[in-house]
Parts: structure tokens; C-alpha cells; sequence
């Protein structure tokens, strides 16, 4: 909109500044041609150009020493004194340009210029701008002189210079009130969408937390039938009835762990856990991790690997439980992606008024295409290998809202067959 409303400006500027040279082109143009038709016919004859320049009020030189005496003598032009408030100026010369009569402008201000041009601008020492027009005076079709007839565009360099302020003026307050209106149209314009979101939000609250509800009874079901005729059944169940039962109770894990998790998204981006900040101890957290996922990075071959970086205690202001499912997250991908032998490494450095944790693997990388796109909810790179490992996708989603809701952030560089690097920044508690 300021594009659009400062070019109709410029427009309407530029038209205005020509009608009013044009304007200006024509009435000097009246005015020289006039003075042309009553000096023409005695241009050659000093007697009759004397009595024409007393009827004109007008200071005839005969030479060029009678102009600059008369200059200097301080002579009032008539000429001046009339068309004072736009100075208008009339300058005859001969066929040498030279000057033979000045009313008006004179030569130390506004210097002779080539008649050869008809019309131009001439600027003085003042820096003064004069609209001039020239005519050459003939007489039997030989060359005898020159007319010069101009006009100080004084007054008009005022209108316009006014006409500017007017519209950047115009313009300025029209985009205050634009992004005002903007700015307001635009809130009544996402209010729906607000609203909508927030109803998404809270349904999948609501949800997850309705199924928890029948999934618990589920679970206690399946485990009291387990109880009650033996974990690996009996006589009175059939092994494809045993088989069955354990499949449901797998999924139905799998189940509560999601419904978990969407409930714990939902109440961190509805901002619900920020009261349940209290002083958390970094070095402690990795520790504990470390310990508790060392059995799993056995299990799966790889080995794990701690590193402080730093002999101080690092403490953040945070909620303990998510910040181990946190770094346990990323732990706990990193050693799914890797291959038998491979390792992980997990590195706590301090910065500048920060923690890092960082999460690096050797496993088999993430494709540059992915990297932009594995922080979104429910986002598997290898759908088939997160089902077999009971992923839902949103691990990573999860990590990405905790550091979030702890004022921080999570970056990840990958390269494919080499391993991944995650980075987790944290603010440390003064």
C-alpha cells in the first residue's frame, strides 16, 4: 500500500510540476512574442528603437560600455519594478551576442546565456532558477540579434516544494492510519483462526485425557486375566487366546505412551507446566540418564558415553520429569539409529549464560530433505522401523516443546551414513 499510494504521489507531482511549467512556457512564450513583434520592425534603426524603449519603459544601450555604466550607475528598470513579484527579465543582443539593453536580472547574477538554445533554465548566483526564451531578430533575412524574455521560477519552486511536504505529509498519515487499520482488521480477521486452534488444542487435551481413563482399565483387565490364569497361560487359555491378550496389551502400552505424550504437548503448548519450575541440576539429569539407558545401549550393542565438560554444577530453572524425557528422547533415538558397534556420546558444556547438552551419534545420519522436518509431530523418516520400534513421531516434537517451554532451543546437523549431532541450548540460572 505505501508502494501504491507513493507512486499515485509521485503521479499527481509530476503532473502538477508540468502543467505548471507548461503554464509558465506559455505565458513567457506570449510575452516574448510580443515584445518581438514591436521590436522587430525597427530593430535597425536607433531613433525609432530609442522611442520604442521610451514607450517601453525600457534602457537602450547603444553599446556594451552604456550597459555596464548604466549597471553600475545603478539605473532603475521600470520593466523590474512592474512584473516585480515573478522578475521578469528582457535582454536585447546583437549578432555578436553581446548585450545591448538589461531590464531586470543583471549580468553579475545571472550571466548571459547562448541564445542559441530556445528554451532552457538558467540558474544565478543565488541559486535563483530562471525559465528563459530566446527569438532571433532578422532583418531582410540576415541574422541581427536576439531576444531574451525570462521569468524567475521562484514562486513556482515554492508551490511545488509546498506540494511535496503536502504529499509525504498526506502519505505518511495515510500509512499510520493503513497499519492502524491493518493492524486491527487483521486481529478480527485471525480471531477464528485463534479460536480454532485453541479448540484443537484443547481437544486433543481433552482427549488424550478421556483415554486414559478407559486404556488404565484396559491395561488392569489384561493384567488381572494374567494374574489369574498365569502370565503365560494355562490350561484354561489357548495359546492363541495368550498370544492375543499379550498383542492387545502391547499396543495398549504403546497407546498410553502416545496418549501420554499428546497429553503432555497439549499442556505445554497451552503453557499449564510453567508453575512447575523449580532448580534443576544438568550434571545430575545426565548422570541418572546415563545409568538408567545404559541396559538399553547394551541390549542393542552400542556403547554410551559421558562427558562433562565442566567441574561445576550447571543448574537451570526447569521442571526435572520433562527434562529427562527430553534428553532421553534424544538419547534413546540415538541409539536406535545406530547399527551394532556404534556409539553415542553425551557432552554437557557451559557457554555464554547457557548450558549446552549435546546428544552425538554414529548412526546412519538424516538426509538434508529431513532435517527441516523431523521436529513436526508425528514425522518418521522410516515409518516401517519406527512402528517396529514402537515410535509414533513424536519424540523429537516432544524435545523441541520442552526446550521451548524452558526458554531454549534444539538444533540438529546430520549427515547421512555419518551420524547425527544433537544440540540443546538451555539458559542457566543466574
Amino acid at each position: 500500500m505505501g508502494c501504491i499510494l507513493g507512486v499515485s504521489g509521485l503521479g499527481v507531482y509530476q503532473v502538477v510540476a508540468y502543467a505548471y511549467h507548461e503554464t509558465i512556457d506559455q505565458g513567457l512564450e506570449s510575452v516574448t512574442k510580443a515584445l518581438y513583434k514591436s521590436i522587430e520592425p525597427v530593430w535597425g534603426e536607433p531613433k525609432q528603437l530609442k522611442q520604442l524603449a521610451k514607450q517601453l519603459s525600457l534602457n537602450v544601450c547603444l553599446t556594451q560600455v552604456d550597459c555596464l555604466l548604466s549597471q553600475a550607475a545603478g539605473i532603475k528598470q521600470p520593466l523590474t519594478e512592474v512584473t516585480d513579484p515573478v522578475n521578469y527579465y528582457l535582454r536585447l543582443l546583437d549578432e555578436s551576442e553581446r548585450p545591448l539593453t538589461i531590464a531586470g536580472v543583471q549580468l553579475k547574477q545571472l550571466p548571459i546565456a547562448t541564445p542559441a538554445i530556445r528554451r532552457q533554465t538558467l540558474i544565478d548566483t543565488s541559486g535563483i532558477r530562471y525559465r528563459q526564451i530566446s527569438l532571433i531578430l532578422r532583418t531582410q533575412y540576415q541574422l541581427t540579434g536576439y531576444i531574451q524574455v525570462g521569468r524567475s521560477l521562484k514562486d513556482l519552486d515554492q508551490h511545488l516544494a509546498a506540494l511535496r511536504l503536502a504529499l509525504f505529509l498526506g502519505w505518511l498519515i495515510s500509512m499510520i492510519v493503513i497499519a492502524i487499520s491493518s493492524w486491527y482488521l487483521a486481529g478480527l480477521a485471525m480471531q477464528p483462526v485463534y479460536r480454532s486452534y485453541q479448540q484443537m488444542e484443547q481437544f486433543t487435551a481433552d482427549a488424550a485425557h478421556e483415554f486414559r481413563t478407559p486404556l488404565a482399565a484396559m491395561h488392569s483387565t489384561i493384567d488381572a486375566v494374567f494374574q489369574l490364569y498365569g502370565q503365560s497361560g494355562s490350561e484354561l487359555l489357548s495359546e492363541p487366546v495368550s498370544r492375543t491378550l499379550q498383542v492387545i496389551k502391547r499396543q495398549n502400552a504403546r497407546l498410553s505412551k502416545l496418549v501420554g505424550d499428546l497429553l503432555l504437548l497439549a499442556r505445554l503448548d497451552q503453557h499449564q507446566l510453567a508453575g512447575e519450575h523449580h532448580l534443576c541440576c544438568l550434571n545430575d539429569v545426565i548422570n541418572d540418564l546415563v545409568e538408567e539407558l545404559a541396559f538399553l545401549a547394551i541390549e542393542a550393542q552400542v556403547k554410551l558415553v559421558q562427558q562433562l565438560q565442566t567441574p561445576k554444577k550447571l543448574c537451570i530453572l526447569g521442571n526435572e520429569e520433562q527434562l529427562y524425557r527430553l534428553i532421553s528422547n534424544l538419547i534413546i533415538n540415538g541409539i536406535q539409529a545406530i547399527p551394532n558397534g556404534g556409539q553415542v556420546t553425551v557432552t554437557l558444556e557451559s557457554g555464554d549464560r547457557c548450558a549446552f547438552i549435546i546428544v552425538q551419534d554414529t548412526g546412519i545420519g538424516i538426509a538434508p530433505e529431513h532435517q527441516g522436518r523431523i521436529f513436526g509431530r508425528f514425522y518418521r523418516i522410516n515409518k516401517d522401523r519406527s512402528r517396529a520400534n514402537g515410535g509414533s513421531g513424536l519424540g523429537l516434537a516432544l524435545a523441541c516443546a520442552i526446550a521451548r517451554a524452558h526458554k531454549g532451543s534444539i538444533q540438529v546437523q546430520s549427515q547421512v551414513n555419518k551420524g547425527s549431532t544433537f544440540t540443546v541450548k538451555l539458559p542457566l540460572q543466574n
